[in-house]
C-alpha cells in the first residue's frame, strides 16, 4: 500500500530527528546561484485540506479572461485551443508561458488539446532557437498557485553555462529585467516563426 501523507511525514520526521537532513552537493553545482550556507526550514506536517488555488473552478480566473480575448489580454500568439504570453519582467532572452484558452488543468485536457500542447512545446523551442541566441528552452509546470494549466518556458543565452539546468528560474528572479519593449520585440520575432510552423494568430499592429 502507498504511504499516506501522515505516514510519509512520520517516517521522514523520524529520520530527520535521528540523522538530520541529507548532505547536498548543490553548492558545488556551477548553476547554484548563492554563496554561503543555507539552512533548511523545519518540516511542517501535512495540512488537513489543500488550499484553493487561484481561479478554482474558473471563478475570477485571470487566465480565462485572456483565453476569451487573447489580444486584449496581452498574448503574443494564439489559436483555437492555446495561447502564449511573454514574461515581460524577465532577465532572460526568452521567457514565456503556454496555457489552454479554456479553463483546464493538465488532467482535464481533451486528446486533441493534449496533442496540440505537445506539438506547441516542440514548435515553440524550434521557433525560439531560430530567432534568438539560445541553445534550448527549459519547461516547467508547478500549478500550486493557479488552477488554470500554465507551462513556464525559459531559455538562457547561449554560452551562459552558469545558468544551465535546474536553477534557471531562480536566476531569472535574481537578475535585473530587460526593457519591456525589447522583450516585446523579441516576442514578435519568435511568435512569427511559430506561426510559420504551426499556424495561429498574432496581435494586430
Amino acid at each position: 500500500m502507498p504511504e499516506t501523507p501522515a505516514q510519509w511525514y512520520a517516517r521522514v520526521s523520524a529520520a530527520l530527528e535521528a540523522d538530520g537532513y541529507r548532505e547536498s552537493d548543490l553548492q558545488q553545482w556551477s548553476s547554484w546561484p548563492w554563496t554561503g550556507t543555507l539552512t533548511p526550514k523545519p518540516l511542517e506536517p501535512p495540512a488537513e485540506v489543500e488550499p484553493d488555488r487561484h481561479g478554482a473552478g474558473g471563478v475570477d480566473c485571470r487566465s480565462c479572461a485572456t483565453g476569451l480575448d487573447p489580444q486584449a489580454g496581452g498574448a503574443v500568439w494564439w489559436d483555437d485551443l492555446f495561447y502564449v504570453g511573454a514574461g515581460l519582467d524577465s532577465s532572460l532572452p526568452f521567457a514565456a508561458f503556454l496555457m489552454p484558452r479554456r479553463h483546464a488543468d493538465l488532467g482535464d485536457l481533451t486528446a486533441a488539446e493534449a496533442a496540440r500542447q505537445g506539438e506547441l512545446l516542440t514548435a515553440i523551442e524550434d521557433a525560439a532557437r531560430a530567432s534568438l541566441s539560445i541553445p534550448r528552452i527549459q519547461v516547467a509546470r508547478w500549478g500550486d498557485g493557479g488552477e488554470h494549466l500554465h507551462w513556464w518556458l525559459y531559455a538562457r543565452p547561449t554560452g551562459m553555462l552558469q545558468l544551465r539546468g535546474t536553477f534557471l528560474s531562480h536566476w531569472d528572479d535574481l537578475l535585473p529585467g530587460r526593457a519591456t519593449e525589447e522583450v516585446r520585440a523579441d516576442a514578435r520575432l519568435w511568435a512569427a516563426e511559430l506561426v510559420q510552423r504551426v499556424g495561429g494568430q498574432l496581435p494586430e499592429g
